[in-house]
């Protein structure tokens, strides 16, 4: 999960700032995300519906677009960036206040956890195991001798600053 969050936050948009790439597609490793598993009586106890959680949910992280600056051949993208940084900060989201003025937080109806989405395969090196790994995907009418010697040049530096951190 570890090796497959470094490929999708770190490597890949790396690779994606290199001249004449399209996209980047990962492969391989648990594909990281929240979890949050209602307990049903929890929510009947406090007339919660699954409505009220998403709804706290989407209050609590939203992402929203700016604008961009173009500076050819890149485009840079400003976003505002949701709060949420950790397992406990989903657990800290009020879903509502009681009439007394209690809050009914997620933690108090559900259970928050770290998991991984479904896989539909795994990707395989030699016989080391498992790996992370992509596919570099060029721009349409690219010189490809020169993309690739552009997508090295970035791959090594991206690959000294992962062992860096």
């Amino acid at each position: 999960m570890e090796l497959r969050s470094i490929q999708d936050w770190i490597v890949r948009r790396q690779l994606l700032g290199t001249k004449g790439v399209a996209d980047v597609a990962s492969f391989g490793g648990f594909l990281k995300q929240y979890e949050i598993a209602l307990d049903p009586d929890k929510l009947r106890s406090y007339n919660i519906g699954i409505a009220d959680v998403f709804k706290a949910l989407e209050k609590n992280n939203q992402n929203t677009g700016g604008a961009y600056i173009d500076k050819k051949p890149n485009a840079w993208f400003i976003r505002s960036e949701g709060l949420i940084n950790s397992i406990d900060d989903i657990g800290k989201i009020v879903i509502y206040n009681t009439d007394g003025g209690i809050p009914i937080l997620i933690r108090n109806v559900a259970d928050v956890r770290l998991g991984h989405a479904n896989r539909y395969g795994a990707m395989t090196y030699n016989d080391e195991g498992e790996v992370v790994g992509a596919i570099t995907l060029m721009l349409k009418g690219e010189n490809s001798s020169a993309v690739v010697n552009r997508v090295k040049e970035r791959w090594s530096k991206s690959k000294r600053h992962c062992l860096k951190e």
